[in-house]
């Protein structure tokens, strides 16, 4: 009788920690991945595109029709950029929490996590050159409007 006991104790720990573990790997149990930025730097640099979506026709900002034209081009170029970068980084960031749950070590992983590094720091190119060009379009006072929100 104890050893029955002892054995179906073991067996729950274990579908207990199994279970466990994945919910930890889909994020606090909700089941939905939330999807993360592709950049390595996030919260410290201005989203422009999104600032001037917002601001677009606010006396305030007073974008020219040219300016509007041309920032169209940057914010079109940016997010095609970012998505595409964003559906190459999503997949691999859930092959290695897949895989380092299911006993894959560190030095196996290496590889997969050096090449989201390389993808996010393009992102991170794409979202500094999106600041870049816009900054070049707007004037000094515009791009002070806009960091200032």
């Amino acid at each position: 009788m104890m050893k029955r006991f002892i054995v179906l104790s073991a067996v729950l720990l274990m579908l207990f920690s199994l279970c466990a573990t994945h919910v930890m790997a889909q994020g606090a149990g909700n089941g939905k991945q939330k999807s993360s930025p592709p950049f390595l730097i996030t919260g410290k640099l201005p989203h422009f595109t999104k600032l001037l979506m917002q601001q677009w026709d606010n006396v305030k900002l007073d974008l020219t029709d040219e300016q509007k034209s041309k920032l169209l081009v940057v914010r079109k170029e940016t997010i095609a950029g970012a998505q595409k970068l964003g559906r190459e980084i999503a997949p691999l960031e859930k092959q290695v929490v897949e895989e380092i749950f299911s006993g894959e070590t560190p030095d196996e992983l290496q590889s997969i996590v050096q090449a989201i590094a390389k993808l996010k720091a393009e992102a991170t190119m794409l979202h500094l050159r999106c600041i870049y060009s816009t900054s070049r379009i707007l004037d000094q006072q515009q791009v002070d409007f806009l960091i200032n929100l």
